[in-house]
């Protein structure tokens, strides 16, 4: 299963929004062959970190060079954590 989540366009202080500006997207690609069950990020076909999915304790979230971004209640949370970074 994928989901996709659309980044906000960065915006400066100095700049307005036109529409020609494009949307980052990150895909989430959610495999359960291993476990625990994983999340796979990727940004235009890069991949950018992944979630771990753990029972009680929610979600971890990794970066692509395995730096622990954290741990979530929420999938959505953890998916967030890739955006503000």
């Amino acid at each position: 299963m994928t989901s996709v989540i659309e980044t906000p366009a960065p915006v400066s202080a100095t700049s307005h929004v036109n529409a020609s500006t494009t949307t980052p997207i990150v895909e989430w690609q959610h495999t359960d062959v291993v476990l625990p069950p994983v999340w796979i990020g990727r940004h235009e076909g890069i991949f950018i970190g992944m979630i771990e999915e753990r029972e009680p304790e929610g979600f971890t979230a990794f970066s692509r060079l395995g730096r622990n971004l954290g741990r979530f209640d929420s999938l959505e949370h953890a998916q967030e954590a890739f955006l503000k970074r």
